[in-house]
């Protein structure tokens, strides 16, 4: 049985009620988005993964607010945070409760050993309680798959923080796919397979008893384990093979377009992926049944909406830099020109990353997303940083990126 060990004592309980500002004990609703605010600027976009992160103190005020006039709500946020059903992380979750019997931090000290890091388990907590996003290991306990760390959950707030609330507010109403083997009983027997491959067992997890579902980001390995990032249709769960997509990171290499990267490109991923639940929970009631693929009214194929997609003309970065240069059938005349669904998340992304761009090369693509999508919000992108994003590679790590594959 796999433990994690805490390496220092955990204090928080203390931190928690004598740092920060003192709040009123009258209880708050959660999810407010007070304290990951919308940005609209360049400060996010134009940053490595070191800078411009809420500070761990600052954390700490957050949890303090929410909890305040909740005493049970830390024991139902860590319940829902490490909500498994494999039995390895129950077994792991039993020992942790075990060591942290008398530690005053209570269940937030299971959540600091569940991550193995206080500044995670800190993040983690306060990202929930004030956006309703829940980041956690993936429920397969298998090796291959790696683990999520606190520089994941740093990234993670700043692509939140690039995403309207009311938009992930409407992320939130997903309904879990109850009927999945009837949905695909009449599809070759070949995609029935692929289909039960690629669902995620964590998707079944977390469903509150009102039949949302929070954002949920969590490691896999992939679809076909080739996949950078994905999100299915009739899901907001966002799985992520780590080790494909931490090569987005400032200081890795591209060799096929010759880069290395100065900031931190995982986020403009992170943003496409948002995009693709957003596609697919965006006209949903909140009532009907969801099914597993295309079953259901979708931004890509409603059919007004298609016209415009199709029509808007794309710059093939930042976030399609993996795929444009692995599948060329998604290059059209130098721009991105994938399936509409793709297009679409990819239109969304660079609304927020290149609107300047974008709102050159496809205008009444960038007034429709201003106006039907975004409700007016409108972003300052890429194109107005002051610093370079990517200086071109050597020939030497040209050459030693093509001998390892990287």
């Amino acid at each position: 049985m796999r433990r994690l060990t805490l390496l220092r004592p955990a204090c928080l309980g203390w931190l928690l009620l004598n740092a920060g500002f003192v709040y009123a004990t009258e209880p708050v609703p959660l999810f407010q988005n007070r304290f990951f605010t919308l940005s609209q600027n360049t400060e996010l976009v134009c940053a490595t993964s070191q800078q411009h992160f809420t500070p761990t103190a600052v954390l700490a005020d957050i949890i303090r607010f929410y909890e305040a006039g909740h005493p049970d709500l830390r024991k139902q946020a860590v319940a829902v945070l490490t909500d498994h059903k494999n039995q390895d992380h129950l077994d792991d979750l039993a020992d942790y409760r075990e060591d942290c019997a008398n530690n005053i931090a209570g269940e937030l000290c299971v959540l600091e050993k569940y991550w193995d890091d206080r500044e995670a388990a800190w993040r983690a907590l306060a990202l929930f309680y004030d956006t309703k996003t829940v980041v956690k290991h993936s429920d397969d306990y298998r090796y291959e798959v790696r683990r999520f760390s606190v520089d994941h959950l740093r990234l993670f707030e700043k692509a939140i923080r690039k995403i309207p609330a009311f938009l992930r507010q409407s992320i939130s109403k997903a309904k879990p796919v109850d009927n999945l083997e009837q949905e695909i009983a009449d599809k070759p027997t070949v995609m029935q397979e692929l289909i039960r491959d690629a669902f995620q067992e964590d998707y079944k997890n977390s469903i509150w008893q009102d039949h949302t579902h929070p954002l949920t980001l969590v490691p896999g390995i992939g679809f076909r384990s080739q996949t950078v990032a994905q999100v299915f249709s009739g899901q907001n769960l966002i799985v992520f093979t780590v080790k494909a997509f931490d090569k987005g990171k400032e200081g890795g290499t591209y060799r096929d377009i010759a880069v290395q990267y100065l900031v931190d490109f995982r986020l403009p991923i992170v943003v496409h992926e948002i995009a693709h639940t957003i596609d697919n929970f965006h006209f949903w009631n909140g009532q009907d049944d969801l099914y597993f693929f295309y079953k259901y009214h979708k931004i890509s194929n409603d059919e007004d909406i298609i016209k415009i997609i199709a029509e808007a003309k794309l710059a093939l970065w930042p976030s399609k830099w993996f795929e444009a240069f692995e599948y060329l059938g998604e290059v059209n005349e130098g721009r991105y020109d994938g399936t509409t669904q793709e297009k679409l998340a990819e239109l969304v992304a660079q609304y927020i990353l290149i609107p300047e761009r974008l709102q050159q090369s496809a205008p009444a693509a960038y007034r429709w997303l201003r106006d039907e999508i975004f409700r007016g919000i409108e972003y300052q992108g890429y194109d107005r940083c002051q610093m370079p994003l990517t200086k071109p590679l050597s020939w030497w790590q040209y050459a030693t990126g093509k001998m390892l594959g990287q």
